[in-house]
């Protein structure tokens, strides 16, 4: 059987299952997937070929409106009669049907949604709503040069940047950046989907993080950073002075942090389940001190991300640690200077303001797309972007507001609670795509 992979409505590889694996078709021929290979596409998809495989080999009783198979698994018919949405699981892989066979896959999760479909039948799926805004790309352009900047900052502080530009023959391209503090370098495959449009894109790793310079306090130097980065891909040669900008949760932050700064060359924001201030919502909650952020701290208390730092089965003994800047030092063996500097400051003082973006809200003038969950922990960051925006004209912001969790647009089922069909936006990221074209 025949598949093929599109990303956002870009395609992005072939496949051909039989009855031992999922392979790839080059060019007509054949390949199993090396381990770089089922390493990119399994981020790409959130799940692992293997398992559409394994999905493939099922024996589906299509006849039923609900399935349930021998490994537990449940599948429910939606009103569509052509998919069969994945409940109890994150992501969702749901099933494309045709009569009465199993043809492809939907797996949306926060702001992508990759579709894995036999061709022919792309009009089973949201690739039909791509098709009919002429946006299906069935040829995707090539990177044709990336490389590691070392972009100095106002203060000569150099931080690590990597640009890809596209292979189109352009000589100046719109922008695509993004700013974490997780590591660039996992975000390279995701965003190379606007590369394959034709945009630059650049990713940044923020002040003190990953191969980046300066010392690491969050929050801290992001709207000046911000607006010295975009500043600097506006002088850059290959730069057409229009950037738009995209990210979730710290992510999100920065973009909100770097609007705020005035630079006329930001033209655009998608901020997803963004983070807010440090004082209402992201290290307190209206000065008190939230638990779920120093969990966060851990994970970020080296210079590289160490997400398994959060997972740990004695955080209730920890969170009984007095005074709390105590906590890492029995936690890890050390203390964590960003969070011992944040606990120095449990009063909203000159030193939250600098870093609470909304108190800049007159400067703040970009268009932009908001997405985030009713159940998202960092719902108060949304709101804020709300108010900040309220007094844009009809047009300039768009809201998208979904029964999700922080990495939520990618479940049915949260808990006890349990919902309709249309719980998931698979079209979200043309939503995404049609926020950072507004430029």
């Amino acid at each position: 059987m025949k598949l093929d992979f599109y990303l956002s409505g870009v395609k992005q590889a072939e496949f051909v299952d039989d009855e031992t694996q999922l392979n790839l078709l080059v060019n007509g021929k054949s390949q199993p997937l090396t381990g770089p290979q089922t390493q990119r596409y399994t981020q790409q998809m959130q799940v692992p070929p293997a398992s559409l495989h394994r999905y493939l080999q099922t024996p589906f009783d299509f006849s039923k409106s609900v399935i349930t198979t021998a490994a537990g698994e449940v599948f429910q018919q939606t009103q569509s009669g052509t998919l069969w949405i994945q409940r109890e699981h994150k992501p969702a892989v749901n099933l494309v049907v045709k009569n009465q066979q199993l043809v492809g896959f939907q797996i949306t999760v926060r702001d992508t949604t990759a579709v894995i479909i036999q061709p022919g039948d792309e009009s089973l799926t949201v690739l039909a709503d791509w098709q009919a805004a002429h946006l299906l790309v069935t040829r995707p352009l090539a990177v044709a040069t990336q490389f590691t900047a070392l972009v100095p900052m106002h203060d000569q502080v150099k931080l690590a940047t990597e640009v890809l530009l596209p292979a189109d023959g352009q000589p100046t391209h719109s922008t695509i950046l993004s700013r974490t503090p997780y590591g660039r370098q996992l975000f390279y495959a995701d965003y190379q989907r606007f590369v394959q449009r034709g945009y630059a894109v650049v990713v940044q790793d923020v002040r003190g993080r990953n191969d980046s310079e300066g010392e690491w306090l969050p929050m801290a130097a992001e709207r000046d950073d911000g607006r010295d980065t975009v500043d600097w891909i506006a002088a850059q040669p290959w730069s057409n002075q229009n950037v738009g900008m995209i990210g979730g949760s710290y992510g999100g932050y920065v973009q909100w942090a770097a609007a705020s700064s005035g630079t006329p060359h930001l033209k655009a924001l998608v901020s997803m389940v963004t983070a807010g201030g440090p004082f209402n919502d992201t290290i307190y909650k209206n000065g008190a001190p939230i638990s779920g952020s120093l969990a966060w701290f851990f994970s970020t208390a080296e210079k590289h991300f160490h997400p398994e730092n959060m997972q740990r089965n004695d955080w209730p003994q920890l969170l009984g640690i007095r005074p709390l800047e105590n906590i890492p030092v029995v936690g890890l063996g050390h203390a964590i200077p960003g969070f011992t500097t944040f606990m120095t400051h449990p009063a909203y003082d000159d030193f939250m303001a600098n870093m609470d973006w909304k108190t800049r809200a007159a400067a703040i003038t970009v268009p932009a797309l908001i997405q985030s969950g009713w159940f998202d922990d960092n719902g108060v960051g949304t709101t804020e972007t709300i108010r900040v925006t309220d007094h844009y004209p009809a047009g300039k912001r768009k809201l998208i507001l979904g029964p999700w969790v922080h990495s939520g647009n990618a479940q049915y089922d949260l808990g006890p609670i349990h919902l309709g069909e249309h719980a998931l936006r698979a079209d979200i990221d043309r939503n995404t795509f049609a926020g950072l074209t507004t430029f």
